[in-house]
């Protein structure tokens, strides 16, 4: 209305000075500008009373509708059609921009609300939001129902999802809906005579549940307002089928991955094991046959080589039996405040009983923290470091264990004198059943591969123990020649000492 005040001012002030049809345009202009903002009706209707009057108070004869001049009444005529067509357009214009400013909110809210989904993994969660987002959006009560597999029935409690204290006859429905896939209830042509909506939670293939709307306010319910709540329930739909075929998916990757595993068990236990069993076996049957012909220096090495084969079968059993219960259950593994100091003191224990005659120079500075861990694995984690340093390193060759703290994180370095691992390989030697010298994995290949026999689980058992203590592990090469393994274990807040003192 200020507009067309502002017009109508201007004509009277303009009036002597511009020619009749200058003063039209400015009515044209006023009628543009206020279409921006009355409706269409309304805009047209103030165009038609604004030429009347310009008719009465500005065409000659003035303070009359009759007109002189057929050039004054075609401008009449222009001037109304004109003014109506654009207060027409803009109020179009205007509503297609409010229809598309409301399809703009509406694909914003079903993109968060997709969001939501997605990080609310849980079903009972999901089930929650669609049914406060509904709720928020036709201001009624909603029930909703999810199942948690695909074909779940009614009387299977424990394979659906129900939110909501929908009556014993919208229970049905919500199961009719997901049942047929279809809405039902009022303007949905199907069952019409029912006060509940029911739209159904699809995926691709089928229904995985179904919503109900209890006495919502059907009058506001358009066709435009269902299709935005459909819309709703389908992107739950299809973030439950995600969700679902992503756990069906990791079954079945767990699933190859462990008969994966269960194959190469069986091919290194069919390989690699033949061999020792078969020395053990013959020492042992040379002692048990031929014991009193045998002198006690023969004797003694037959003993020695049916101690070695088992403590090498078992190193490989463990490190395969472990390797398997990592990759099966990671989580199972029960942490506690451990010294490093007493991990290291085991672990060197144990080396010097395989090992008297080898050097190992360990640098293990006072005051290092204490670290989150379970001693077991850490302790065989540094046992395999240890023990394949030593068997690739030349026997006059010393081993180093170096320990320090470095920033956040106790950092371990295990340091061999041997031939060095090449760059292609730093990655995958901590793969299962990779070996670097494959030639060197019999146990009759020569004397100088002797030692070096296994199934190439070693170094992938560290790995695995230092993914289940959050700790990183790399190769480096160390020089002039060798490799250099370093663990880095994460330190976390230190727990608080508590002293009693003694009693007098």
């Amino acid at each position: 209305m200020a507009i067309w005040l502002l017009a109508w001012a201007l004509l009277w002030a303009s009036d002597g000075v511009l020619n009749l049809g200058n003063l039209a345009l400015l009515l044209v202009l006023a009628s543009a500008m206020a279409g921006m903002w009355l409706s269409a009706s309304i805009s047209v209707a103030l165009s038609a009373l604004s030429v009347l009057m310009f008719n009465w108070l500005f065409v000659p004869p003035r303070y009359t509708f009759h007109v002189h001049l057929h050039q004054d009444l075609l401008l009449l005529v222009t001037m109304l059609g004109v003014s109506a067509m654009v207060s027409y357009l803009m109020a179009r214009l205007r509503a297609l921009a409010d229809l598309e400013a409301q399809h703009a909110q509406a694909a914003e809210q079903l993109r968060v609300l997709s969001e939501q989904f997605r990080e609310s993994m849980d079903l009972p969660t999901q089930a929650r939001l669609l049914q406060s987002a509904l709720q928020a959006r036709v201001d009624s009560a909603v029930s909703v129902l999810l199942l948690k597999e695909p074909g779940a029935s009614m009387s299977d409690a424990a394979g659906h999802v129900l939110m909501g204290t929908p009556n014993a006859q919208d229970t049905q429905g919500l199961w009719s809906c997901v049942k047929q896939c279809a809405a039902m209830g009022p303007g949905t042509a199907r069952f019409e005579n029912q006060s509940t909506l029911f739209l159904p939670v699809r995926g691709r293939a089928c229904a995985l549940g179904a919503m109900a709307l209890h006495e919502a306010p059907w009058g506001l319910l358009t066709p435009r307002h269902r299709e935005t709540l459909q819309q709703m329930c389908d992107v739950l739909g299809l973030e439950v089928e995600r969700s679902h075929t992503l756990h069906v998916a990791q079954l079945a990757k767990d699933e190859a991955q462990s008969q994966i595993l269960r194959n190469t068990l069986l091919t290194s236990i069919s390989h690699d094991y033949r061999t020792p069993l078969a020395n053990l076996m013959g020492a042992a049957s040379a002692i048990h046959d031929q014991g009193t012909r045998l002198s006690t220096q023969q004797i003694t090495t037959l003993a020695h080589t049916v101690l070695l084969e088992a403590q090498h079968l078992n190193r490989m059993t463990t490190n395969t039996l472990q390797l398997a219960r990592l990759d099966a259950a990671p989580w199972q593994v029960h942490k506690d405040w451990e010294s490093l100091q007493e991990v290291v003191g085991a672990v060197l224990a144990k080396t010097r009983v395989r090992y008297p005659q080898r050097k190992i120079d360990v640098t293990l500075p006072t005051g290092l923290p204490l670290v989150v861990c379970d001693a077991m694995l850490l302790v065989q984690l540094l046992d395999n470091l240890v023990e394949n340093a030593i068997k690739y390193s030349p026997d006059h060759a010393s081993i180093a264990l170096h320990l320090a703290r470095r920033g956040g994180c106790v950092e371990l370095r295990v340091i061999d004198q041997g031939l060095g691992i090449p760059d292609v390989w730093k990655d995958k030697v901590f793969q299962a059943f990779e070996r670097m010298h494959p030639e060197a994995a019999q146990a009759d290949a020569c004397d100088e591969t002797q030692l070096r026999r296994g199934v190439g689980v070693g170094l992938a058992v560290c790995k695995a123990i230092a993914k289940v203590h959050g700790a990183s592990i790399w190769i480096e090469d160390t020089l002039p020649h060798g490799a250099t393994v370093c663990v880095a274990l994460p330190v976390d807040v230190q727990p608080e000492m508590h002293i009693t003192p003694l009693e007098a």
